[in-house]
């Protein structure tokens, strides 16, 4: 089974692989008893998938440039090394123009510096947002993955649960069997106990009137 299992993740049996797996799920979801015969048909067709997916590596892979871009500025924005670089850039700018005097490209009370912080800061919100929405797609896929399994082991679960019930009822029925059997062997003996011990009373009552 488990080799079954990782042949179809390495070549799968179907171009739509997915689809029927959704399509399976979907159906099971409108079962009233996962112990039903349609039930166990379902679980059977839906064995040989794996409903188990890296979710992230699927969405980066459908990654825009745009969108690594902004997981990049994001990741990178949230960081000491953007906070330190960042602060000390200031620093120097002020400095700078602060040494200058007259001749500074940017006098107090830094105009132009106030200004490169106001378009860093909005450029910042929409990329953190994109980031989010993101985050949030990749939150949704997951959930939606843990599903799928968790309804694949429920399933998988039922469908042991039958078999055990199954082979507990044929054991129970051996059982009652072994001990009919057990019952009518020990029958059997006594009676044939008591027909030997009859018959050897008989013929000691025929020696005892012939003597």
């Amino acid at each position: 089974m488990y080799n079954d299992l990782l042949l179809n993740r390495i070549v799968p049996s179907v171009d739509n692989a997915e689809e029927e797996v959704q399509d399976l799920i979907t159906e099971i979801e409108e079962l009233d008893s996962l112990l039903s015969p349609e039930a166990q048909e379902l679980i059977r067709d839906l064995r040989p998938y794996i409903v188990t997916d890296d979710v992230y590596e699927d969405i980066d892979e459908k990654a825009s440039l745009g969108d690594r871009l902004a997981d990049k500025m994001a990741t990178f924005a949230g960081s000491w090394k953007f906070i330190l670089s960042f602060s000390l850039i200031m620093v120097v700018w002020i400095i700078a123009n602060w040494s200058l005097g007259s001749g500074a490209f940017d006098p107090f009370p830094f105009i132009l510096l106030n200004l490169t912080l106001s378009t860093v800061a909005a450029l910042q919100a929409p990329v953190i947002l994109m980031t989010q929405n993101r985050q949030s797609s990749k939150d949704r896929a997951v959930a939606q993955n843990d599903y799928q399994v968790n309804l694949k082991n429920e399933v998988e679960i039922a469908d042991l649960h039958r078999k055990i019930d199954t082979l507990t009822d044929a054991l129970s029925m051996q059982t009652r069997l072994v001990n009919a059997l057990v019952e009518a062997r020990r029958k059997e003996l006594n009676a044939t106990v008591r027909m030997i011990e009859h018959a050897r009373n008989g013929d000691g009552n025929a020696n005892s009137h012939s003597a």
